[in-house]
């Protein structure tokens, strides 16, 4: 298992059994781990008979620097110790050597590295363990408290069967600007990294949303989406590379694009907390399987109550990034330059002008279909209300009126209300034209043709349905495919140009009268 200390470990390597302190009330039993700075070895509680999982300082680190780190891990655990899904602390005390010891709670199931390696974990399983760990993530947030060392080898397995979040020991004030020391660079946010910031919610965000990304692959993000020749040559990836996107079938188009965001290069396109990030994945639970892992946190709700559009489908993160660039916004932008290999494209002016026009014909020619139905309703009832007055009868028409009140409809010539489906219909209508996709981009991801837009008008249950394109873009080349998010994906596709077209569908099945055009180009 990887109760690890805070520096990068020796793969394999066992800390030596003579190494392991006396301490009291507790009998050593057998190393566990060995790391840059401590040594964990399984004890046991005399008395309790209860395993315990001990951290100790090793010899040739006792400086005030290392005495430093196990404290500060000490005073966060005892914090956040009473949360379920973070590491319980039992005590912290001093080995007769003088070495800093931290028992710890067992967590015999090992870590999540150990199963990202032997291939990861279906989708279902990386969405509970990803609400388990934002509330942990959540919890340290409230209480003061940075992570910064999120990764799959920090979340451990209980003997329940359970995820917590362990590894405090380069953990921050919220309010620190320290540089992380010990950080790992496949799950580093860009600014930590570009040392532009010692960590913040957001970068353990960003981190959180790598390492779901990770067991779903079996990678971390980068090392799946490139070919890293060495850290330094990964570091640069993740600073200027394009956000990795997930194949078209490791994942849900839903659950990639909550990924995506959460690792957007730009700290203020991810989820604004831990909390945010985890109710997106819950919706992502609801959508799919019809159930949510509780989210767990002192006066938080335990499942979304709020639309379930609000957080699940924020993933498509192209648009704002675009419109900040065009506006002079003085934040990160992505250029062809900054990313190397694979610049992100716009479509073309003359596109965007035939799109406007569209736009205009379908706005008037939508309010000749509002103002010609309104004068048939209106001719409808005017024939109704007429009829009424014929089959009842002067002096009858209230006694009739009467009846209808007091016993069933049969029994009297009344107008029948309007067909359910008829009224929906209208109302459709006097909202207007199903609006068409906007802020339409494409490019290459590796082998892969990746696609996002933005939905203009959201409304509940909207989806889209979207058709690859001929070479020439006139026409239809596979199957179409529904989707309730932004984006879509064409593996392994041919030419140097790949479009789609894409239309926005409401909840009543109604759909943009003209589709969206988007290209990639290699």
């Amino acid at each position: 298992m990887k109760q690890n200390g805070s520096q990068t470990q020796r793969p394999g390597a066992v800390p030596a059994m003579d190494q392991a302190p006396a301490l009291p009330g507790l009998r050593p039993l057998r190393p566990l781990d060995l790391g840059g700075t401590a040594a964990v070895y399984l004890y046991e509680q005399e008395g309790l008979n209860r395993p315990v999982a001990v951290k100790v300082a090793l010899q040739g680190s006792v400086d005030q620097q290392t005495h430093l780190l196990f404290l500060r891990e000490a005073k966060a655990l005892a914090k956040l110790s009473t949360h379920p899904c973070i590491l319980s602390i039992h005590q912290a005390l001093i080995s007769d050597d003088g070495r800093d010891c931290l028992v710890l709670e067992y967590a015999p199931g090992g870590s999540c590295k150990t199963i990202m390696l032997k291939g990861g974990m279906d989708q279902e399983g990386v969405l509970d363990l990803g609400v388990r760990m934002a509330s942990a993530l959540c919890c340290a947030n409230e209480r003061g408290i940075l992570h910064r060392d999120v990764k799959p080898s920090n979340f451990l397995i209980t003997d329940q069967g359970l995820p917590v979040l362990a590894d405090f020991g380069i953990s921050s004030g919220i309010y620190g600007s320290e540089r992380a020391g010990g950080l790992s660079v496949p799950w580093a946010a860009p600014e930590v990294l570009a040392s532009r910031s010692g960590g913040s919610e957001a970068s353990d965000i960003y981190s959180l949303g790598a390492s779901l990304f990770g067991m779903l692959a079996g990678r971390s993000p980068y090392e799946y989406a490139y070919r890293a020749r060495d850290e330094n040559h990964l570091t640069q990836l993740i600073l200027t590379a394009e956000t990795p996107v997930l194949h078209m079938g490791e994942a849900s188009p839903m659950l990639a694009a909550v990924l995506e965001k959460a690792m957007a290069h730009d700290r203020d396109d991810r989820y604004y907390s831990a909390l945010e990030f985890g109710r997106a994945l819950q919706e992502v639970q609801q959508q799919l399987y019809g159930h949510a892992t509780p989210f767990i946190g002192e006066g938080i709700d335990p499942y979304p109550t709020t639309d379930t559009r609000s957080h699940a489908q924020t993933g498509a993160i192209a648009g704002r990034r675009e419109n900040r660039t065009e506006t002079g916004d003085s934040g990160h932008s992505w250029t062809e330059a900054e990313a190397g290999s694979q610049p992100r494209l716009r479509p073309g002016r003359e596109a965007s002008a035939n799109h406007e026009g569209s736009q205009a014909k379908r706005f008037f020619s939508g309010r000749r279909r509002v103002i010609l139905m309104t004068l048939i309703l209106a001719a409808v009832l005017a024939l109704v209300l007429a009829c009424a007055l014929v089959v009842g009868l002067p002096n009858g028409f209230r006694r009739d009126s009467q009846q209808t009140t007091g016993s069933s409809q049969t029994q009297s010539p009344q107008v029948q209300s309007p067909d359910p489906t008829d009224l929906s219909d209208h109302q459709n209508l006097q909202e207007g034209p199903v609006p068409s996709p906007t802020q339409g981009q494409g490019r290459y991801q590796g082998t892969t043709a990746v696609f996002t837009w933005t939905n203009p008008d959201p409304k509940p249950a909207d989806s889209y349905v979207w058709h690859p394109l001929n070479q020439d873009s006139t026409g239809e080349r596979g199957r179409s495919v529904q989707t309730r998010q932004p984006t879509a994906r064409i593996d392994n596709p041919q030419g140097s140009q790949t479009c789609i077209s894409v239309a926005l569908v409401r909840a009543d099945r109604s759909m943009s009268q003209e589709p969206t055009i988007i290209c990639a180009v290699q």
